[in-house]
């Protein structure tokens, strides 16, 4: 009965250390550039010119922050589970228009968040000084908004029109979930008997379509519109169809086409890696 006993007790510890030798913690941090949705432009226009320059719309560049637990199965493959924190750099768009009467400018800066999720698998060759891997998996955004700045001025001419308006708001697109994939390729490097510090390259593809949103702020003239403002003007939704001659009630939101924005990116992310 003892002796079953200690052989008992060895295998627990031999299954604990073996445990312990598979699992990991890593952190990270990391970039990237955000890659071509769709097209749009910077307008320059007067009475007598029409300049455009063209520009991609896509969401994805950013910086963003990981966490994920990870446990090998065996010597070359393994699983993960992440959680990225992404926050994107905002896009800039400019508009201006002259002519004899009126000059106007406008300024859109829009911005992406969220919070994404991402089973994975590792696959590695397991060598000891440096060690490459890939890892394959998806990605689910929760949480994610799209936020936008706009700011426009209109000079206006002639006696009876007011010198100068000005209109500011902030706008929020939300609802939802995004999903997508991810693949990476990086190589780690032995700090010490439990730290290892990695770097990696990732494409990440990922996009999402907001189901509603609305005005976080809104002035004109420095004046808050938001309290007066009908849940039709401050409010929307995006459909997949609706009739544009709809007659909205002033006490339900607006309804626009539903659109897809791309959130995909390439990133460099470097961090570390902690066995436990």
């Amino acid at each position: 009965m003892k002796n079953i006993f200690v052989l008992i007790l060895t295998i627990g510890m031999m299954a604990g250390t073996l445990h312990a030798q598979s699992t990991y913690i890593r952190f990270g941090l990391g970039g990237g550039i955000g890659l071509k949705q769709f097209e749009w432009a910077d307008v320059n226009s007067t009475t007598n010119s029409y300049n455009v320059e063209v520009k991609s719309m896509g969401l994805g560049g950013g910086v963003n922050a990981n966490l994920a637990f990870g446990y090998m199965l065996s010597d070359n493959f393994g699983i993960e589970l992440g959680v990225n924190e992404f926050i994107g750099l905002a896009r800039k768009i400019h508009r201006s228009r002259t002519t004899t009467n009126m000059t106007e400018t406008e300024d859109w800066k829009t911005s992406g968040m969220m919070l994404q999720i991402v089973p994975a698998i590792i696959i590695t060759p397991n060598l000891e000084k440096i060690n490459p891997y890939a890892r394959l998996g998806m990605i689910i955004g929760i949480l994610p908004s799209i936020i936008t700045k706009y700011e426009r001025t209109t000079t206006n001419g002639g006696e009876s029109l007011q010198a100068t308006e000005r209109e500011d708001y902030k706008s929020k697109d939300y609802g939802g979930i995004a999903a997508g994939f991810t693949a990476a390729g990086g190589a780690s490097f032995d700090l010490g008997e439990k730290l290892v510090f990695f770097a990696e390259l990732v494409f990440n593809g990922i996009t999402y379509s907001p189901s509603k949103g609305k005005y976080k702020t809104w002035t004109i003239d420095g004046v808050d519109q938001l309290p007066n403002a009908t849940t039709r003007d401050k409010e929307w939704e995006y459909v997949k169809k609706f009739d544009a001659n709809e007659n909205i009630p002033e006490g339900s939101p607006d309804k626009y086409a539903k659109m897809s924005v791309n959130f995909s990116n390439v990133e460099l992310n470097i961090g570390i890696k902690l066995k436990l």
